[in-house]
């Protein structure tokens, strides 16, 4: 410590990590390094701090009345249970941001609940037999019933799609595909046409996705193709984007996010964009185990909106919904659906898991 604390206040002092249970701090502080403090029942009324750095600090039932915060670093400062009456942060009432972002956070989403539906969709990759498929739909259904407000997809291989549509039929859970063709016909030998999709009753195909761009040389140019086709045969595409970690770590995410938005989408009308669902899954999360945090998802999901009200209008951006795809799981899917820009998720191996599926799903519900 660098100077003492005195009943007038103190200037210049390092108290790092120091722990206050039950004290009357008053005065006045400015300059200090106060970062990893914990306060704990205190009484800090009246006190102004300013240019301090409290950096981690935690307060528990402190009495924050009147007090003063200006130009301090609050970078990951957590307040709770304190009384906050007269609490000023550069001259705005605490009390009054608290109020102020839960009012705003309902009316956003109750608004994106209004505007555009939240979708769930699981893409099983290349899992499940058919009688797995069957068993693991069976369990699904009664665990979703009543859940009306969250359109349901499960995404499954080619030779599951009419096993899963036959356990569906008459449900609230829709089926996809997990790739189609962009030509009606021809000599493309293991390949299966948007026509024949629609025709069995698909409703979803998923486009574009990384692994496909990855292991199969799809180009922006084919996922265009392929959306376009899916559009004519009456299907609704979830086509993906994201950026590589190495396209991140250079940051030009929002370049790479850009383009593919263009391309993905040229040509394609409005009315037919609002016939799409896009997923943002960046690669770098895509069967990794990692996950972008809830504020990365929702900038870039924001970002892609943003890109669409320049293309298309705001209007139209707002109605589509863009999905978050990269790992979300029944620990992070709350978090991750309750941001503005997220409309729900891309569920790779927690869809493959009933009881999983459905926390994703009532998250979505719930949020």
């Amino acid at each position: 410590m660098n100077d003492k604390i005195t009943e007038h206040g103190a200037e210049s002092c390092c108290i790092t990590d120091a722990k206050f249970h039950s004290c009357e701090i008053k005065g006045e502080f400015s300059e200090n390094n106060m970062s990893g403090c914990r306060f704990e029942r205190c009484n800090l009324s009246g006190s102004a701090l300013a240019e301090s750095d409290m950096t981690g600090a935690v307060l528990d039932k402190v009495n924050l009345t009147g007090a003063e915060f200006t130009g301090c670093d609050l970078s990951g400062v957590n307040i709770s249970d304190c009384k906050l009456e007269g609490a000023e942060i550069d001259g705005i009432s605490i009390k009054e941001l608290i109020e102020f972002y839960k009012n705003n956070h309902k009316e956003n989403k109750a608004m994106k609940k209004n505007v555009r539906k939240a979708i769930i969709a699981g893409n099983w990759k290349m899992n499940k037999t058919r009688p797995e498929a069957k068993a693991l739909l069976e369990e699904l259904k009664p665990m979703v019933a009543d859940v009306n407000d969250v359109e349901i997809v499960a995404c499954v291989p080619f030779t599951n799609l009419e096993t899963a549509l036959n356990v569906t039929a008459g449900t609230n859970i829709k089926i996809g595909a997990e790739n189609c063709h962009f030509e009606k016909s021809g000599a493309f030998t293991g390949e299966i046409s948007a026509d024949m999709l629609a025709e069995m009753g698909v409703e979803y195909v998923v486009l574009g996705h990384s692994e496909r761009r990855q292991y199969f040389a799809e180009t922006d140019e084919t996922v265009n193709k392929r959306t376009k086709a899916a559009l004519a045969a009456g299907l609704k595409p979830i086509v993906c984007v994201g950026e590589l970690l190495w396209e991140r770590e250079c940051n030009i995410t929002e370049e790479v996010i850009a383009r593919q938005i263009k391309l993905d989408f040229y040509d394609i009308s409005a009315d037919d964009l609002k016939k799409c669902v896009i997923a943002y899954e960046p690669v770098w999360a895509i069967g990794t185990g990692k996950t972008a945090t809830a504020d990365q998802a929702e900038e870039v999901c924001a970002f892609i909106r943003a890109t669409l009200a320049k293309l298309y209008g705001e209007e139209v951006a707002e109605s589509i919904t863009i999905q978050y795809g990269g790992s979300m799981n029944a620990g992070n899917a709350a978090e991750l659906v309750s941001k503005t820009n997220v409309d729900g998720g891309l569920i790779g191996g927690a869809s493959l898991k009933a009881a999983d599926f459905t926390t994703i799903i009532m998250a979505a519900h719930n949020g």
